[in-house]
């Protein structure tokens, strides 16, 4: 019966120092292994920061688009107005203060 133990005692010996010899063996790896997870991580959250990024600049784009329609409006409008006052002023009877 004490066989049994000393066994199972010496098997896991042998486990433990072969895992023990597997990760001992590379300390190099294990960290490279983890400075790929950091860079992996880092990968994700630059790919989360991009779309947001992306997101940002599209709106940008909607609000420049609105504001370009609307300086060619008022630049229209500004263009018109040398045609309404002189309207007005041919109305008024008065001399022409812009001649064409």
């Amino acid at each position: 019966m004490s066989a049994l133990p000393t066994r199972s005692f010496s098997s896991h010996m042998r486990q433990a120092s072969t895992a023990a010899s597997s990760t001992g063996q590379s300390p190099a790896l294990l960290a490279r292994v983890n400075e790929k997870k950091a860079e992996l991580e880092n990968l994700r959250e630059l790919r989360e920061l991009s779309a947001a990024v992306a997101s940002q600049m599209e709106a940008l784009e909607q609000k420049l688009s609105t504001l370009s329609d609307g300086t060619e409006a008022i630049a229209l409008v500004m263009g018109n107005w040398h045609n309404v006052l002189r309207a007005i002023n041919m109305a008024s009877g008065t001399p022409s203060l812009f001649p064409s």
